[in-house]
């Protein structure tokens, strides 16, 4: 073989032979990982009413401004389903805690000594959508809307109402969180919650020479909820 022919053939064997010998020996990529299927939010919440009383029954004897509420603290549970890698159906539930409700602007105060009119042991069964956003790296916040149902889990006759209670009802909210993932599965969360909620409450008190006064009255809730706590991604 002449000269010419070898350079030729040496030429082709680099440009051809030997990209073919590299891409061989190159490692395959990587795949993807798979996104999560379900997670948990496990913390600890607080509920922050906003009241509003509109005395239903009662008279002037029932006249009062408003209905306060002290703030509630306990424990809370989240589980959500991820229908796709950012879309998620969730369901919230906390350790039922009692709510004492006081009347404030109470015109029989002084009579009483209190302006408790009662507690309950409440809790809400919460549904959500939820809206993911994953384009954040580590930091992972999500907003949501939905319903919830306000449970009464028991009456506490320990104020001035006998026969107290606070009827059940629907409410809507919104959400707003974030996820902070320290590894795939793990991180913490914080979250918000506004619920517009209404309901019912009342019952009944004795006056001397009077008997048995009916109070009702339509109260305006619309807690916030704030929670922090543990998530767990799988």
């Amino acid at each position: 073989m002449t000269l010419l022919p070898r350079i030729f053939a040496s030429a082709f064997a680099s440009l051809v032979i030997v990209p073919a010998i590299a891409a061989d020996l190159t490692a395959p990529a990587e795949a993807p990982e798979a996104p999560p299927i379900f997670f948990v939010h496990a913390g600890a919440f607080g509920e922050f009413p906003v009241t509003n009383a509109q005395p239903t029954g009662g008279g002037a004897f029932a006249n009062i401004s408003n209905v306060a509420i002290r703030p509630v603290y306990s424990l809370a549970l989240e589980v959500g389903y991820f229908v796709t890698p950012n879309i998620a159906i969730a369901v919230s539930e906390g350790v039922a805690p009692i709510a004492h409700l006081k009347a404030t602007g109470f015109t029989q105060e002084a009579l009483f000594g209190t302006n408790l009119l009662g507690s309950v042991r409440e809790g809400s069964i919460r549904l959500l959508l939820q809206y993911h956003f994953t384009q954040f790296g580590a930091f992972q916040p999500y907003v949501g809307a939905g319903g919830s149902y306000f449970v009464n889990l028991g009456n506490i006759s320990d104020g001035i109402l006998q026969n107290f209670y606070v009827d059940q009802n629907f409410a809507f909210l919104v959400q707003a969180g974030a996820d902070y993932m320290f590894t795939k599965n793990w991180g913490v969360f914080i979250d918000g919650k506004k619920a517009f909620f209404s309901t019912d409450a009342g019952g009944t008190v004795f006056l001397p020479f009077v008997g048995s006064v009916p109070v009702r009255s339509h109260i305006e809730l619309d807690p916030w909820v704030a929670s922090a706590g543990v998530t767990f991604k799988y």
